[in-house]
């Protein structure tokens, strides 16, 4: 697969080359995708939790806190 950047993004890329962070243009473009894929996920997980919420699922935020400032501090 060949993609071109805009001219803006090459370059940003090229600098994080540049300053080492990333040993290639290919590395660092293969972690951006995976960031894309992580807050797609993100995104899903959010979109999931809001349905088990509007379907009554969820749990009592009071009792969650209530719950946690019983437990032991470490």
């Amino acid at each position: 697969m060949n993609i071109e950047l805009p001219r803006e993004a090459m370059q940003f890329v090229e600098g994080l080359v540049a300053s080492g962070e990333y040993d290639s243009a290919n590395e660092a473009v293969v972690d951006g995708v995976r960031l894309l894929m992580g807050r797609q996920q993100l995104r899903s997980d959010i979109q999931k939790g809001i349905a088990e919420l509007d379907a009554g699922l969820g749990i009592n935020g009071d009792e969650v806190f209530a719950d946690l400032d019983q437990r032991p501090q470490s």
